[in-house]
């Protein structure tokens, strides 16, 4: 039963770490989002700001291993989506995100299932990612998922 603690608390060191890492990056990029475009499923012009990465790396989820799989993830949102399989994407919800068109959602496995979703903004905006989910919160969503290109 030890052992098990240890590694929970191994797992939690090592996120909070990556953490700590990606914020570093996010001060680089302050006022110089970083911005380019990729073909992966659909088309995307996509911006990645500071505010991006501190927002991925503040959703916490109860699974430590999670969180430091994810933290080391959103270091490198592009190679994420190049190696990643489109899932489809969904709209946002009626009075929620007002901000954003719809959602795009990719899917990777690196010790365990690990979902980006990224937001299209409104008017023409580029997209932007928003989270890294594991698949028991992408499960709320799956039934909305809608495959193929978004209006």
């Amino acid at each position: 039963m030890q052992h098990k603690l240890r590694s929970q608390e191994d797992y939690y060191k090592e996120s909070k770490r990556l953490r700590q890492e990606v914020l570093q990056l996010a001060e680089l990029i302050k006022g110089h989002p970083l911005r380019f475009s990729i073909v992966n499923g659909i088309c995307m012009d996509i911006e990645i700001s500071k505010t991006d990465l501190k927002t991925i790396v503040s959703k916490a989820s109860r699974d430590n291993k999670f969180n430091a799989i994810k933290n080391a993830l959103a270091k490198d949102i592009p190679s994420f989506i190049r190696k990643s399989k489109y899932l489809g994407w969904r709209a946002a919800q009626e009075g929620k995100h007002e901000e954003c068109a719809y959602f795009a959602y990719y899917n990777r496995s690196i010790g365990c299932q690990t979902i980006l979703v990224m937001r299209k903004m409104k008017g023409g905006g580029p997209y932007k990612p928003y989270a890294i989910i594991d698949q028991f919160a992408f499960a709320s969503h799956i039934q909305e998922l809608q495959k193929g290109t978004p209006l």
